[in-house]
This record gives structure tokens, sequence and C-alpha cells, in this order.
């Protein structure tokens, strides 16, 4: 990483651009704009302003005049950074030691914003793409993309391209299909009162517990969806495969209070040939089964409903890409899918080969405590996308 890579990090690492709070998005968005600009990039800005909040949606291109316009999707939102007092080092600092850069989001996703402007630095300093390129730079991607990519390719700037490259993704394989995501909430409902006298009251706690446990069921009959398409080396499945988790649980206030109230909210992964609202309609009748039988009163609540995609393996542009990254890294890495999901379904839903890539190592603690980048996986992403677009036609 040289110093104009690192300066470039240090500044969009320091400010806080956290999903929940949706803030310094205005101004992440204009030192992305500054260093695009200076490495020779074309810079248009489309804010899809969203409950008064800014949320500039950059589009930096680099054209060459050529036949093929590849599209590179990144975001600039981050995750909170949690129990900051966890960290050994500042969430917002990039600390650099020796092969690792320390911050929250220098991995997922602001490396891969440095990394797809630096390798345009290179092909507009040496003249040698053969392909024009869009750089999709967004917030909005860690809570679904609707102002972010999503506003980009079905919003007013209909951007559109032959290939899509999601550069948020790991480095251990090429990526050419994602698992899409459910999420939702159930709701049991009791009454509340002296804990004292449990006897007056329901306990919503205790009402939980049997509904949790016919819905562990479901996790069992998710595991049995197979998809297609390979899992990622090191899977415990050859191929995708259906999920369903409980993943957070709230109810009670005070140790002397019987709690009326107890949330459950749970995640379901599907796999690409799934439509959502397939999964969406067996979630719902495998809750009114476990409310049946345990005559608990409840309700189910969805939160996000987003599709899985794949795109074909053989197409060009993912032979190409895929060759690429085994002639700059390894001739033996392969093709598989994402057990994540990602936003490379807003391109395939208009026909556009996607592959997905990036430096989101597994042992990165992306989305936890003390995230980082290897330095190796910086320089690799950087070379695979600077090689395919110097080879593809």
């Amino acid at each position: 990483m040289d110093k104009w890579e690192e300066q470039f990090l240090r500044e969009i690492v320091e400010l806080d651009t956290n999903s929940d709070e949706k803030k310094n998005y205005a101004v992440c968005a204009e030192v992305i704009k500054r260093y695009c600009e200076d490495a020779g990039l074309k810079v248009d800005v489309y804010d899809s302003m969203h409950d008064g909040i800014p949320q500039p949606n950059i589009v930096a291109t680099m054209d060459v005049g050529a036949k093929t316009t590849i599209l590179l999707c990144t975001h600039y939102d981050v995750v909170p950074a949690g129990e900051v007092d966890e960290w050994t080092r500042p969430p917002f600092e990039l600390t650099v030691e020796k092969d690792k850069a320390y911050g929250r989001g220098v991995s997922d996703n602001k490396g891969n914003i440095v990394a797809s402007v630096s390798a345009a630095k290179e092909l507009i300093k040496k003249g040698s793409s053969k392909v024009n390129w869009k750089i999709l730079i967004s917030p909005n991607e860690e809570i679904g993309g609707v102002w972010g990519i999503d506003y980009l390719m079905n919003g007013p700037p209909k951007i559109r391209g032959d290939f899509g490259i999601v550069v948020d993704s790991g480095p251990e394989y090429v990526s050419h299909g994602a698992s899409g995501v459910i999420s939702g909430t159930m709701t049991v409902r009791g009454t509340q009162g002296h804990a004292g006298y449990p006897f007056k009251f329901a306990n919503a706690i205790h009402l939980s517990i049997p509904l949790m446990q016919v819905m562990l069921d479901f996790a069992d009959v998710r595991r049995k969806v197979e998809s297609e398409l390979l899992a990622p080396p090191g899977s415990p499945h050859m191929t995708l495969w259906g999920r369903f988790s409980m993943t957070v649980y709230n109810a009670g206030s005070k140790t002397n209070t019987i709690p009326g109230k107890a949330e459950i909210s749970f995640d379901c992964r599907t796999i690409p040939e799934e439509r959502v609202e397939d999964v969406v309609k067996d979630i719902e009748d495998f809750f009114e089964k476990a409310k049946e039988e345990t005559g608990v009163e409840a309700t189910l609540e969805f939160k996000t409903k987003h599709a899985g995609w794949g795109s074909d393996p053989t197409n060009k542009y993912i032979v190409a890409f895929h060759e690429a990254v085994k002639e700059v890294d390894d001739p033996d890495i392969t093709i598989a899918a994402d057990l994540g999901g990602n936003d490379g379904h807003y391109f395939t839903s208009h026909g556009i080969p996607t592959v997905c890539y990036g430096t989101l190592a597994d042992d990165n603690n992306y989305h936890g405590v003390d995230e980082f980048m290897h330095l190796t996986d910086f320089e690799k992403v950087k070379k695979v996308l600077i090689h395919f677009a110097e080879t593809c036609e």
C-alpha cells in the first residue's frame, strides 16, 4: 500500500459511517469524490436523501471508449463499532502494523473502495484498460441497499453495464452467487405483573420456550434445502443449503416483574434458486403450526426480504475474471457461491452477470472487534482488477 492509498484509507476509516446513525455520509462521500477525481475518474454524485439524511451515491467513471462497461460495487457504510472498550486499537483510526491495517470498515468495505479506485488510477496512468469502468460507491449496504446500490440501479440514475463485480467478498475463492436473507421477529404475548404472584400472570418468557423449541425444527427443514451452486471451501456441505437461526431474544425489564412480552428475532438464509415469497410463506405456515401445537399467543413480523442470486459460471466474463484471479493469485483457486448475502442481486435482476471478490478474508473480524485487512489481500485485489481490465474484451 503506497502513501496515497494509505492516506485515502486513513481519511475514510476515521469517519464513523455506521449504518445505524448514518452520520458523516456526506463528508465521507466528499473525501471519496476528491480521491476519485485525483485518480483521473469522472465523478457523478446521486443523493438518495432519505428521512432528511443525505445518502450520497458516487459513480466514478473510467471511459476508455470500449464496447464493454464493467460495474464495480462497493460501499462506505459500516456496522457500528460495538463495545469500543473491547477493541485493542481505536476503531475509527487507521492503525497499520506489519502486514495488517486495523479499523472499523477497513476490510468491509473501505479497503475495497481504495483498492478499486487505486486500480483505476493505475489503469488510467498506463492507458492499458480494454474496458470501461463505473465504480459504484454507496451507503446503505449494511441494511439492505435500498438507498444505495438499489437506488443507482432502479432509481433515477438507472446505471447499467455488461458485467458486475461486487468488490465486497473474500479472496479465498471467486463467488458467482450469494444466499438470500429473510429476517423478522416473533413476539410472544403474556401478561405483566408482580413476580411475587406468578400464578396470576402469564410469563412471556416461559411461554416463549415451547414456541422456540418447535421453531427449532424449522432449522432442520431448512437444512435439507440444497442448491446446485457450490458452497465455499471448508463448508460442511458441498453446495449451498438453507439455514434458519434464532438470533436475538428480548424480554423483561426487572427481576421482580413478570414479563408480558418476549421478542425472538430470526435470520433465514435462502438458496439462489428459491423465491423469497415462497420461503416467507413456509416460515408463516410453520409459525402458525408452532402456535397451534403450543397454544401460545404470538405474532410474526418480517424485517428484511432479500433474494439470493446466481450467475452462470460459464459466462465469458465470469470465466475471464476467474482466469485473472488464477493468474494473479493461485491456479487452483475455485469458484463457488457465498453463504452470506450481498448486493449482487441488484445486478443480476437486470440480466448482468456478476461475480464477487475482495479483501474480506475469513479471519478479518469484519462486523467484530479489531476488524483488520491483510495488506497482501489489498494488493491482490488491486492486481486482479487491473489484470482483468487489461485482458478482458
